[in-house]
């Protein structure tokens, strides 16, 4: 038998494994709580930075909307390392092994195109001083280094911490994948993520002097959480299913209200124990209960939002900024939000897919090289 033949019965080997399917389609309430996510962060960034008489109106207000963003940004990194790791298994399942390369391929074509193109459009801004800002702030986001406090950033690309947080960890994650043995993967899983929860804890202790911003071992925390519900995902579902709607309804009001003080040991607990294990919650009782919330987490409009949200996260923070961060002549720019609707489809359509689409070949060669490496021929 050939080697062709023999990576064909694998294949189907796994696809009519039980319990597979799942991970084989494409889960579109995620794209809805990937639509809530970004408008989250834009209604945030909004309202905080470029309406603050608003918030002095309703002071009562203040605390949940500055919340807003960060609650975003944390469903953005429990939804990535979920999706991530159920790719990764898809793909051991049916080859029985990951490709490195490939992986990287489509991160690279996935993150990088859209990303050139906002930072090319900041760099121009600065230098036609329609913006307060410095080229070398570019470079922080071009090194992905924004979550760190090596380099100088701004608000133009300060928002690239959440992807420079990501890119650190899924330069890690694919090798770790292939050096843990897969009986030992789930409890990896939890002491790293119990790892990143003490991290986030005893970052208070090292402050200004810190390498990192404060919001990146919240961000670890959440992606590594989101990887082991995705190892753990049978269980998890399982447990999702005889969970009361009341107890779902609760602890998703209590992650909204943030009953703890701000910058406080006891905020870094609930941010990164209770924070990530309510949106995991949350994530998989919609993909398995609560049909009203599923048809409107799959409606055509939060589909087109959540399609599109990498681009949305990337673009709200030009029009988003505080007023002191325009020069005179660039004032205009503040008013620009709703040019989100024309900028967003037009990197999607003309940058994104085609990037994607075009990033499909090389990845898919790297997998057909990687295979032909794990199987040998059958006389």
């Amino acid at each position: 038998m050939s080697t062709r033949v023999a990576v064909s019965a694998r294949i189907d080997h796994f696809d009519h494994v039980p319990g597979t399917k799942s991970a084989e389609t494409r889960l579109r309430e995620l794209d809805g709580w990937r639509a809530i996510s970004v408008l989250l962060v834009i209604t945030a960034h909004w309202v905080i930075l470029q309406h603050p008489g608003m918030l002095a109106r309703c002071p009562e207000l203040s605390t949940t909307l500055r919340d807003f963003g960060p609650l975003g940004v944390g469903c953005f990194f429990v939804i990535s390392g979920f999706v991530i790791c159920r790719l990764l298994l898809r793909e051991e399942m049916r080859t029985g092994g990951v490709s490195l390369k490939g992986f990287y391929y489509r991160r690279a074509f996935r993150i990088l195109p859209p990303l050139f193109l906002y930072l090319a459009v900041i760099f121009a801004l600065i230098s036609l001083r329609l913006i307060y800002d410095r080229h070398l702030s570019i470079l922080s986001s071009l090194l992905f280094l924004c979550d760190s406090n090596l380099m100088p950033r701004s608000w133009s690309v300060a928002h690239t911490w959440s992807l420079a947080v990501e890119e650190q960890f899924y330069l890690i994650f694919p090798m770790a994948w292939l050096v843990v043995p897969r009986r030992w993967r789930w409890r990896t899983g939890v002491a790293v993520f119990l790892i990143c929860v003490v991290w986030n804890i005893t970052w208070l202790f090292a402050g200004s002097n810190a390498l990192v911003v404060g919001s990146a071992p919240f961000g670890f925390a959440c992606i590594s959480f989101g990887v082991l519900m995705a190892l753990c995902e049978a269980r998890a579902r399982a447990l999702v299913r005889k969970t009361p709607a009341s107890v779902v309804a609760l602890l998703a009001l209590l992650v909204l209200l943030h009953p703890v003080k701000p910058d406080s040991w006891e905020a870094r607990i609930f941010d990164s124990l209770v924070f990530p294990a309510t949106v995991g919650l949350l994530l998989l009782f919609s993909l398995e209960r609560g049909k009203w919330f599923r048809a409107f987490l799959c409606s055509k409009p939060m589909q087109a939002v959540g399609l599109t949200s990498y681009g949305t996260y990337l673009w709200q923070e030009l029009f988003t900024a505080s007023k002191g961060s325009y020069t005179p002549s660039g004032h205009f720019i503040s008013f620009g939000l709703p040019l989100l609707l024309l900028i967003v489809p037009i990197s999607y359509y003309f940058i994104e897919k085609p990037a994607m689409r075009y990033g499909k070949h090389p990845s898919q060669l790297a997998k057909e090289a990687s295979l032909s490496g794990r199987l040998e021929p059958i006389a």
